[in-house]
């Protein structure tokens, strides 16, 4: 049986679950912000590939705040 999820939304699911698995430590804090930087540009993408407009509101909501996170981690620790 075919799978009924598209291949570029399956693509960027794969994406999210290994940055997902990625995630270091909060106290290797450059790492970290790194890290929530590639989280938002997965998000990005897969807000791209969502279907309804309410998921790709939320993907790109939580792209932005992980862009945030990652601003306000550098700026605190000056990295």
């Amino acid at each position: 049986m075919a799978s009924s999820i598209p291949p570029a939304l399956k693509a960027d699911l794969n994406e999210l679950r290994r940055v997902r698995s990625l995630k270091p430590a909060e106290d290797d804090r450059a790492t970290y912000a790194d890290c929530r930087d590639q989280m938002a540009l997965v998000l990005d993408s897969l807000a791209a590939n969502l279907l309804h407009e309410t998921d790709q509101q939320q993907a790109r909501a939580e792209a932005k705040a992980a862009r945030e996170q990652a601003r306000v981690i550098r700026a605190r620790h000056s990295l």
